[in-house]
């Protein structure tokens, strides 16, 4: 045959020495190639160059019953012509079609997917064909090892699949304990002995084992691997730094630069130690490794995809829960900012009382709440007695001494659900009393004024006593829907002037 011309692709000529009966065609061309043994199954001499369709539909083979028939309805021209077939599935990985069985009384086919098409076939066994398979003692099947190599390839993705799921919008809370399930079935399908996750710090400088399975019988090594810093195992972190990966088949054959490394290693009976980084976008926030204690071990390609698909995953799911941790911090402190802001909307500064503003809002809220309940609304308003004269005197910072005392004694009554203690004016001050009729308000008026009598601020201004004094009003209504805040603040409001009226240290209540 040609296939040593420059017209053929070189690797022809390997495809014509195998002992297996196989015919090649690129999707792309429409010539198809038949080996040797090709041409000398079918029992037609043909010519040692690309065959085209027509040429082989030509081509006349003997079936079961020693009749020659055309290959025209046969599996391997149908596959060659692009026509679908009809196709049993040996074996899938992803879900995706990977190797394909077609048989018919003449032909055994099988071939895989792809920009290739690759037919194989040998005789199947009749009294027709006997002699020439008997010829060829090599028919195509499929090796034991590729079968292994697939059927662990897809062992490995349903694993994939089963840790994805697992970890996919992962809780905090659940995180470590499914990075440990991970590790454990990453470990055991790579047959290490010990399997973990490191940490780096912020800035890289330091790293800590925050993850790790052991097979049975293997020594745990996590809590003795904390905060290790870079100088520690230089040549290890200059090695993940700089090419991601950190693989070593015998630990005892390590450089001598790296004589901290190795004797970390045989410390922890390490005798090869395989470790992948974990990035986050570009930046390297750990790595996922295994190790063999019991023997040595030479990584493969695949030990080295099937770590590093695990570490991505793991990575990944830190960092989604990394974000949505530090999502509901920035939330948290959103709201706690928030909260703050209407506290101090709704606060005087100086006393943490209610403002007038609050204050303004609690009263029309109780004046509808009673409307509503028909129970008796309170409310006291109260005045310290002469504190121009005493601000005067004895300065500002006295004077507002003086009003967080008052505001003090007034928070010890203000305790009950909607009873609110709230600052009015300057010197004025407020209580909203729910439930309260005209006798509670009194008596919760008197106690106030025992409180701020208990307090015995000097007041040497003041004509009423050597202390200072207030003066109060009180009234109580069932409202209803025409009762406005005004009227209630009016009524009050009275009743302080007349108590100021009377000689101030005074209560008085409206009628």
């Amino acid at each position: 045959m040609a296939a040593t011309s420059d017209a053929y692709p070189h690797y022809w000529a390997i495809l014509d020495r195998l002992p297996i009966a196989l015919f090649y065609k690129e999707s792309a061309k429409a010539e198809i190639f038949a080996n040797m043994a090709a041409r000398s199954l079918l029992g037609e001499t043909l010519p040692d160059k690309p065959l085209s369709l027509p040429q082989l539909s030509d081509i006349r083979i003997l079936d079961q019953h020693q009749n020659k028939v055309s290959l025209l309805s046969n599996p391997l021209l149908m596959a060659l012509g692009g026509t679908t077939l009809r196709q049993q599935v040996l074996l899938e990985i992803n879900g995706a079609p990977t190797l394909y069985m077609l048989q018919s009384d003449l032909i055994k086919l099988q071939f895989s997917l792809g920009n290739t098409i690759i037919v194989t076939l040998h005789p199947l066994q009749s009294p027709a064909n006997a002699g020439a398979a008997h010829a060829h003692p090599t028919p195509f099947a499929t090796p034991s090892a590729d079968i292994a190599e697939l059927e662990e390839a897809l062992a490995f993705d349903k694993l994939m699949s089963l840790i994805s799921t697992e970890l996919i919008n992962v809780s905090s809370d659940a995180l470590d304990q499914h990075i440990e399930d991970a590790l454990a079935a990453l470990g055991g399908f790579c047959h290490a002995d010990r399997s973990y996750i490191f940490q780096f710090s912020d800035n890289i400088s330091e790293m800590s084992n925050t993850h790790e399975w052991v097979r049975d019988g293997v020594s745990a090594h996590k809590d003795n691997l904390q905060h290790i810093p870079e100088h520690a195992l230089p040549y290890f972190f200059e090695k993940i730094h700089r090419d991601h990966i950190f693989a070593v088949s015998d630990v005892s054959k390590l450089p001598a630069e790296a004589a901290s490394e190795r004797q970390e290693f045989e410390h922890e009976d390490i005798r090869s130690v395989l470790c992948i980084a974990m990035l986050a976008g570009q930046k390297l926030i750990g790595f996922v490794g295994c190790d063999m204690v019991a023997r040595q071990r030479n990584w493969t390609s695949n030990d080295l995809r099937r770590i590093k698909l695990v570490g991505e995953m793991i990575a990944n799911s830190i960092q989604n829960v990394n974000y949505r941790v530090s999502l509901q911090q920035i939330q948290q402190e959103l709201l706690t900012a928030n909260q703050e802001l209407q506290k101090q909307a709704n606060q005087d500064g100086l006393t943490g009382l209610a403002n007038r503003r609050n204050f303004d809002e609690k009263l029309t809220e109780e004046l509808q709440r009673s409307a509503r309940s028909k129970l008796p609304l309170g409310l006291i308003l109260l005045d310290i007695d002469l504190f121009k004269p005493y601000n005067d005197h004895y300065g500002h910072q006295a004077g507002d001494a003086a009003l967080q005392q008052v505001a003090t004694a007034l928070k010890k009554e203000a305790r009950r659900q909607g009873e609110v203690a709230a600052r009015y004016g300057g010197e004025e001050f407020a209580l909203i009393l729910p439930d309260s009729d005209i006798k509670a308000c009194l008596e919760v008026a008197e106690r106030v004024q025992q409180h701020i009598e208990a307090l015995q601020i000097q007041h040497c201004q003041s004509d009423v006593a050597d202390y200072l004094t207030v003066s109060i009003g009180c009234y109580s209504i069932i409202a209803d829907k025409n009762t406005s805040s005004e009227h209630m603040l009016s009524k009050a409001d009275q009743a302080l002037y007349q108590a100021k009226a009377a000689g101030r240290n005074t209560i008085i209540s409206a009628g």
